[in-house]
């Protein structure tokens, strides 16, 4: 078979491969199932359940392991790395076409990947999102378990693509996925770190770790320079020091000096304008969300966009089209009752929208929880922050996972007293009686959640979506 015959591997056997897996679990006849060291074990360790499923053969990287089974298996030292050189040859994807477009940071990378997606085709370009919400093209749609797929699920969809000329691939990498090397051999585009703050320290065990990971995307090959934000502290930073030695844009509301500076004129219920200025261009642009986050993404996105070709996303009414990705800044105005429901579940995402909508209506009255088994440090911050920033506060489960309710609110309140605080571990209830309680002129935010279709509780997944529970409360 080809695949194994680029490995220079020396075998007898004719064997037949009807397709690859990275995963047991789903491998199907035929498959050559492709055993890689994973965050808790390694591929090898599942070997039995691949033949159970019908593989015809496996390749692997454990050194220490020898063949006892009734199907090939094949050493390939440097497995990991010539990953993406397997699924090229054996999907037959040519691979100069491929343009990967890749965004990091601790918020934004939904929104800024999905709104470059949204205007690749709109202007009539070949794309792919890859990153929280799945992967998705025009015709085609896959939900994934991670943000950042792996290069066997990102190569897998791109090999039932149809397109002619470039194919431009928009992903999310975590700093989960850039620390793992999910997308190793890749070569970028263009790529840009929206922005770094604390986040997933449970993982990384310190920032340090977390803004090394971050990093890993200037290692990405790239002809265009990376993009930076300038008005991101620790980017800012990470500006004047560590990155000295690359050649680097800078995005900005604050120096007018910046590649891409923008200026947000007005903001209301409806959208807000803004004026972008580059050093070939100035232009007033509207876009229909108000959330002066929302505006730097597409401000990152069309940055990115113009490395690739020059001036042709500068288009007014194409910007004014922009929609938001779901799950995030939905707004739900209905028998005079404003909610917005978001997926901003860390310090910097919630102070973010928190901001956003204040300067908008009256007051608001706010409906989160915290992750289980997640960084807790953030946990205290984050309920002094939404207390002292509200009218009212309705802690309640999110994905507890195996933690209990109880030391999550514990971890977040600190035996400390806040008068606004309610209080209620069932997340629907928690959600009636935010919208039992809000004025008209306020707005109740639904925080966490965003697009998720479930809550993980003790180890099982419940349906669950907060917009479709207010839709049907309202």
């Amino acid at each position: 078979m080809k695949v194994l015959r680029d490995l220079e591997i020396d075998i007898n056997e004719d064997i037949f491969i009807s397709g690859l897996s990275s995963s047991s679990k789903l491998v199907e006849k035929d498959q050559c199932f492709i055993a890689l060291q994973g965050l808790r074990s390694h591929g090898i360790d599942y070997i039995d359940e691949a033949i159970a499923n019908g593989a015809s053969c496996i390749l692997h990287n454990k050194k220490d392991y020898y063949e006892q089974n009734k199907i090939p298996c094949f050493f390939v030292e440097d497995l990991f790395e010539r990953q993406k050189e397997i699924y090229l040859n054996f999907y037959n994807i040519r691979e100069k076409n491929l343009k990967f477009l890749i965004f990091t940071g601790t918020n934004g990378k939904t929104s800024t990947a999905f709104f470059s997606y949204q205007i690749l085709l709109k202007t009539n370009k070949d794309a792919v999102l890859a990153g929280t919400l799945g992967l998705e093209s025009r015709t085609r749609f896959k939900r994934t378990r991670n943000t950042t797929p792996n290069l066997f699920e990102l190569f897998e969809f791109i090999s039932k693509e149809k397109y002619e000329d470039d194919l431009f691939i928009c992903i999310e990498a975590s700093s989960h996925g850039l620390d793992q090397n999910r997308l190793i051999g890749i070569g970028a585009e263009t790529r840009a770190i929206l922005n770094i703050e604390q986040d997933h320290l449970d993982f990384h065990k310190s920032i340090k770790n977390y803004i090394g990971s971050k990093l890993k995307i200037l290692d990405f090959s790239s002809h265009n320079k990376p993009i930076l934000n300038g008005d991101c502290e620790t980017s800012a930073s990470l500006i004047d020091n560590e990155l000295v030695k690359h050649d680097i844009w800078i995005v900005s509301s604050s120096n007018k000096k910046a590649d891409y500076f923008y200026s947000i004129n007005e903001t209301n219920k409806d959208g807000c304008d803004f004026k972008l200025i580059t050093n070939k261009k100035c232009m007033d642009l509207k876009v229909r969300f108000f959330q002066k986050h929302n505006v730097c993404n597409l401000v990152f996105s069309i940055a990115c966009l113009d490395q690739l070709e020059k001036n042709i996303f500068f288009d007014r009414e194409l910007i004014k089209s922009i929609d938001l990705p779901a799950g995030r800044a939905k707004l739900i105005s209905k028998n005079n009752k404003n909610i917005l429901v978001d997926y901003a579940h860390n310090l910097g995402g919630i102070k973010a929208i928190v901001n956003s909508v204040s300067n908008i209506y009256d007051d608001l009255i706010i409906v989160y929880g915290c992750g289980g088994e997640r960084d807790s440090s953030e946990r205290e911050k984050i309920m002094k922050f939404v207390c002292t920033n509200s009218r009212k506060v309705i802690f309640t489960s999110d994905n507890s996972r195996n933690e209990s309710f109880q030391s999550i609110l514990d971890d977040s309140r600190k035996d400390q007293e806040y008068s606004n605080l309610i209080v209620e571990s069932d997340r629907k209830r928690a959600i009636k009686s935010g919208l039992e309680v809000i004025k008209e002129d306020e707005i109740l935010l639904i925080l966490g959640k965003g697009h998720e279709e479930f809550q993980e509780i003790n180890g099982t997944k419940i349906p669950f979506n907060d917009q479709r529970v207010v839709e049907k409360m309202l």
